[in-house]
């Protein structure tokens, strides 16, 4: 057993199954090698049609060439086709990546180029009028090098199947209703497996403006009103992306024009009123001040929710969230990127002064990038620090716990 399949074996990969609609995948030693197949379910194995719509889908896979496609080879006896081997490499579900590392998540663009590199392919299959027709976590792979997706076998090759519930039985949350009723299959399919796989990734936390909507479009029970290609799907994503950006400018420069006016007024003298006093109330002296003032002399905000309309305020809410979590989601990654550094296992193995005088100098780093971070999406102090708190009690823990798993601590902690 070479060194990475002696680290598979001790993090329980190597004994891993994860159950398909075609069979389960696992990692099966052959000729002193792990090699990764899918078993295949007896029962489909005893399907002539599908036998011959796995045959003619290895056949296109070995034609497709694209980085998000797997390639594999099917193996029968005289009973049949009872496995298909994969091209060597270390793969993984998109299923067990996201239960092992789910704050994967939260790397830079990480959930943007997962999508486009499925875009890409499905737009492949398209071209050569075949469809996935799903895309749960447990049928799209990953590879272990970059997490990017892989997929392997294709639904619209098996559509000649009579008993479809049966083949995704325990799938259906991830495949368009047309395509479990045997109703016809194009590209609006692949578009809600899409949007249901894009649901998965946000499982664990809040979905972005640009994707919210798009989604939910994506994954209409009616085909008619999903959107008609990936193309359009991806493109409608990009527009409300742009929308929010706009947005953020619009309000900075609303502000900033708010600002200047305020600081003009504020520098005009103010204006004395005179009041003249008949004989009678001659030694009391009046207060200037009591007199009917404007808002902007009372040094109210003009641009306070009090002067907005209802529509207006709900936007400005919608918009003050959505900076809250983009900052969020910023702070995480800058979070996840130093912890990583100050728990890693040679850091753990250093001298306590070391340790503690290297983790002193990453956390001065992170707290100026967290400042940075408030001051570009124009986030209080007070609001910044409460959030940066709970991000990084978060993912100490989660480090934490990581290493103490493998039993790494400190050099010099006699503690345990």
């Amino acid at each position: 057993m070479n060194y990475e399949e002696m680290l598979d074996s001790r993090e329980g990969v190597a004994t891993h199954h994860e159950d398909l609609p075609i069979g389960t995948f696992y990692k099966k030693l052959i000729e002193k090698k792990y090699r990764n197949v899918v078993e295949i379910r007896p029962e489909l194995s005893d399907s002539i049609v599908f036998c011959e719509g796995l045959k003619a889908d290895a056949e296109l896979t070995d034609t497709l060439v694209h980085p998000a496609q797997l390639h594999f080879k099917i193996k029968e006896d005289s009973s049949g086709i009872y496995e298909i081997e994969l091209n060597p490499g270390n793969y993984q579900s998109f299923e067990q990546l996201l239960t092992q590392n789910p704050a994967v998540v939260t790397g830079k663009d990480y959930i943007d180029h997962v999508i486009s590199q499925l875009a890409s392919v499905l737009k492949s299959l398209h071209e050569q009028r075949v469809y996935q027709c799903c895309l749960s976590p447990k049928t799209v792979f990953a590879r272990k090098n970059d997490n990017m997706p892989m997929l392997l076998w294709h639904g619209s090759f098996f559509k000649s199947m009579n008993d479809k519930e049966s083949l995704y039985q325990g799938f259906e949350d991830y495949v368009a209703p047309e395509v479990v009723n045997g109703d016809d299959v194009d590209e609006r399919s692949d578009v809600y497996a899409l949007g249901k796989f894009i649901q998965r990734l946000h499982a664990d936390g809040s979905m972005p403006f640009e994707y919210r909507k798009v989604v939910a479009k994506a994954t209409e029970a009616d085909p008619s009103l999903r959107y008609a290609s990936i193309d359009e799907m991806i493109d409608a994503v990009g527009r409300r992306r742009n929308c929010m950006r706009s947005a953020i400018l619009t309000m900075t420069a609303v502000a900033i024009a708010l600002l200047c006016i305020g600081l003009y007024v504020e520098a005009l003298p103010e204006p004395v009123d005179v009041v003249f006093v008949k004989p009678a109330n001659e030694g009391v002296v009046l207060d200037p001040y009591d007199a009917a003032l404007t808002p902007t002399e009372l040094g109210l905000d003009v641009a306070d929710t009090v002067f907005m309309s209802d529509k207006e305020r709900a936007e400005m809410e919608e918009l003050e969230a959505e900076v809250e979590r983009i900052f969020r989601r910023q702070f995480r990654q800058e979070t996840e990127r130093v912890f990583s550094k100050m728990y890693s296992k040679e850091r753990m193995s250093s001298s306590e002064q070391s340790f503690i005088s290297g983790n002193n100098t990453m956390m001065d780093e992170l707290l100026r990038k967290r400042d940075a971070l408030a001051a570009q999406a124009g986030i209080s102090v007070d609001k910044a620090e409460s959030i940066s708190k709970q991000i990084m009690s978060e993912v100490q823990t989660q480090k934490q716990k990581v290493l103490k798993k493998y039993g790494y601590q400190p050099a010099g902690d006699k503690s345990e």
